[in-house]
């Protein structure tokens, strides 16, 4: 009689594991809403792109043949968003992104990077769980009212980013002009 409760008690347990398993999963950890971003400026982005894992996935393929291991980087990225803004008071502009960055901490965000300079601030922050990077946010404000904001969300593996990086030529067979070009205007387009 043992044995059958012995059998329900490990059905249930390892349910419980499965369960706690798939909330870890939530394929929007790591995602960072953008939308409050552009209220808080106050003003339309000039450029927004919002790609899903449909899009990284073709993403991925544009650079299997030559770089599989950058390839496999950009397949575990659930999600790239990017705005830019220009001519805004950098005044506010400063005040909104430094309110959104205090923010971000306060939701268990880690700032992994911050550069000062005169006229230009960088930050980045990330959250992760014990084996992955959930999501990035990058924010960087520039003097002359520019504020770019971008989020990459997903299951990123640093382990795979650092064996690319210490083999070199972590890009090869990413050709990001191209792609910049395809999204965002020519300046003589604005």
């Amino acid at each position: 009689m043992k044995y059958p409760i012995f059998k329900l008690s490990s059905l249930v347990f390892m349910s419980w594991l499965c369960c706690l398993q798939a909330l870890a999963q939530d394929p929007n950890a790591g995602r960072f809403d953008l939308a409050p971003i552009q209220t808080a400026l106050a003003a339309a982005p000039k450029v927004n792109l919002n790609f899903g894992p449909a899009m990284m996935s073709g993403f991925a393929e544009t650079v299997r043949g030559q770089n599989p291991e950058l390839a496999g980087i950009i397949e575990s990225i659930r999600g790239l968003r990017l705005m830019v803004f220009e001519a805004l008071d950098p005044v506010h502009a400063r005040a909104q992104t430094d309110s959104m960055l205090t923010a971000l901490g306060g939701e268990g965000w880690t700032a992994a990077l911050e550069v000062r300079d005169e006229d230009a601030h960088v930050d980045l922050y990330l959250i992760e769980s014990d084996r992955f990077v959930d999501g990035l946010v990058l924010m960087v404000t520039e003097g002359e009212g520019t504020v770019v904001v971008a989020n990459v969300y997903g299951a990123i593996d640093p382990a795979l980013i650092g064996r690319l990086i210490s083999q070199g030529g972590a890009l090869d067979g990413f050709d990001l002009e191209s792609l910049t070009r395809q999204f965002v205007p020519a300046a003589d387009d604005s």
